[in-house]
């Protein structure tokens, strides 16, 4: 969705117009934190998936987090050791920590929060995280009915123990995830789902929630009673966007109406690099995360390897990115990112355009005849619409192949996704961020736990990734998800097109803001205002 010229002159000629006001109009006020969202599916956090985990960043605290080099950070927790058995963590969490009432966080909370993650009445997304844990798959999909059967449980007022099914030495870093923080046990058992309503909610991070206008607003002033470092940041004000994220969150920056934006439309990046104030303002955040398109599996012709394949071979990576991102995200043919152990771009499948079409005529589509028309479907959102219309011209110039677009608002994208567990489709296009830098995340939760539903199956695949999860040798352990990485590759069940890299513009004025490196996650009561 390119904007014509003549609105891609006015826009600019507006900001030149406003050019004074752009980072200054909110200095003065250095109190109040202004930004953008999408309307948050969920605001409970043991459902949050969505736009909500940027939102219940500011009100939630994890145990920990990861920093630049995989160590844990410790936050809520005071200590996280494992047992000699490799299987058995016990968590100390610091006693100052409390809820936005004063109340204080116990390990019922965790352990309540945890489980209702795992309660199948909850259809919770987060719950593929936890799958590790002993009996915690069989609870979550019903196969056994007592939660008490969960390797989850409290040992005392502010410790719990966590039992992992087999040795997991990457669920260290699951613990700094998140969407595992606790919620409010007692709040949570009387309030019922009205729990999140800003007059019963309750958090333990630097925020509290104070109001929530459905697809308008949400406010947070800073929780009195928080642990950590107190904000020096007191009131964040979020404006719901009601149309494309990106678009709305530039148009409200270069009017001074927000601090910070966390994307930049595909076809302004060109300009806001161009401009002498929004160059200033520009902060990139290469990330460890992979856009790519992927097929329904399960159905004909894509549960055609030779297909596959041929799609991929006939895209253009570099004119893609050019497109989309104005050369500032990186060209991938592989899914893992390099900085993912495991990943190994000599794996990446090799060809022409020439050698697609070959591959598509052995599969019966001699130059794309007999091919069925299929549908590609995007969100709004990320540039998505851009890559579909993209690739729809490249398959159809260089195979001869007709694809549709089908764009759903972002929301409505997320449930779509979702629904295609058990209902067909044909291409999507898709993305995974790293949620903590181990293969386990890739290979486990991605592709052998299907959270996207691409419905890739391989045996051997499958026993590589088990027999590569419970390796305690690191050396070996990378060996074993080369080798996973390299049938993975081959069989093509997705076609990797780039690693993103994520365009943030923030007010001069604003300090300390910084990217939390997993994810696309940062944390506002550790920012100031000049």
């Amino acid at each position: 969705m390119i904007l014509p010229r003549a609105f891609r002159v006015s826009a600019s000629a507006f900001v030149l117009g406003l050019g004074l006001a752009v980072g200054v109009a909110h200095a003065g006020n250095t109190k109040t934190f202004r930004m953008m969202s999408g309307e948050p599916r969920f605001m409970d956090p043991n459902l949050a998936t969505d736009f909500s985990i940027f939102v219940n960043a500011q009100l939630f605290e994890p145990l920990a987090r990861l920093d630049d080099k995989g160590n844990l950070v410790l936050r809520q927790a005071k200590s996280i050791e494992l047992g000699r058995d490799g299987r058995t963590w016990t968590i100390t969490l610091n006693p100052a920590y409390k809820w936005s009432n004063g109340d204080v966080v116990t390990a019922q909370d965790w352990v309540y929060s945890w489980k209702r993650i795992l309660d199948p009445k909850m259809a919770s997304e987060v719950a593929p995280f936890l799958s590790d844990v002993e009996n915690a798959e069989a609870y979550n999909k019903g196969k056994i009915a007592d939660p008490d059967a969960v390797g989850i449980k409290a040992t005392g007022e502010f410790t719990f123990q966590v039992t992992t099914a087999v040795v997991a030495p990457y669920f260290r870093a699951k613990l700094a995830l998140p969407y595992l923080t606790p919620v409010p046990k007692a709040v949570v058992e009387k309030a019922g789902d009205k729990w999140i309503a800003p007059e019963n909610m309750l958090s333990n991070g630097p925020y509290k929630l104070v109001s929530r206008i459905n697809d308008q607003s949400i406010t947070m002033e800073a929780n009195p009673y928080y642990a950590g470092q107190k904000p020096q940041i007191e009131k964040i004000e979020i404006t719901v966007a009601s149309d494309d994220l990106c678009t709305a969150q530039l148009r409200a920056f270069e009017t001074s109406e927000i601090d910070f934006a966390s994307c930049i439309p595909s076809q302004d990046i060109p300009r806001v690099k161009a401009d002498a104030e929004l160059s200033k303002q520009l902060v990139p955040y290469a990330i460890p995360g992979t856009i790519w398109a992927q097929y329904d599996l399960t159905r004909a012709p894509w549960n055609d390897k030779r297909v596959r394949q041929a799609l991929s071979l006939a895209v253009d990576r570099k004119a893609i990115v050019a497109a989309v991102s104005d050369d500032t995200a990186n060209p991938t043919a592989t899914l893992l990112p390099a900085s993912i152990a495991g990943s190994n771009a000599a794996d990446a499948l090799k060809g022409s355009v020439d050698d697609a079409k070959k591959l598509l005529a052995e599969a019966g589509f001699p130059d794309g005849k007999g091919f069925p028309q299929f549908t590609i479907t995007a969100s709004a959102n990320r540039g998505q619409p851009l890559i579909a219309q993209l690739l729809q011209q490249m398959w159809q110039d260089n195979l001869g192949v007709t694809a549709t677009i089908n764009v759903l608002e972002e929301n409505a994208y997320r449930s779509w996704v979702k629904s295609r567990k058990t209902e067909p489709y044909d291409v999507m296009i898709n993305q995974w961020y790293s949620d903590y830098s181990d293969p386990a995340n890739w290979f486990g939760e991605l592709i052998v736990g299907d959270y996207r539903n691409n419905h890739f199956t391989s045996p051997e695949f499958a026993d590589l990734v088990a027999k590569g999860n419970v390796e305690t040798d690191p050396t070996k352990r990378v060996e074993i998800f080369h080798a996973a990485n390299k049938i993975l590759e081959d069989a093509a069940p997705m076609i990797p097109l780039y690693n993103p890299t994520d365009l943030w513009l923030i007010m001069p004025n604003v300090k300390n803001l910084q990217h939390e490196g997993v994810l696309d996650l940062y944390h506002i009561g550790e920012a100031n205002i000049d």
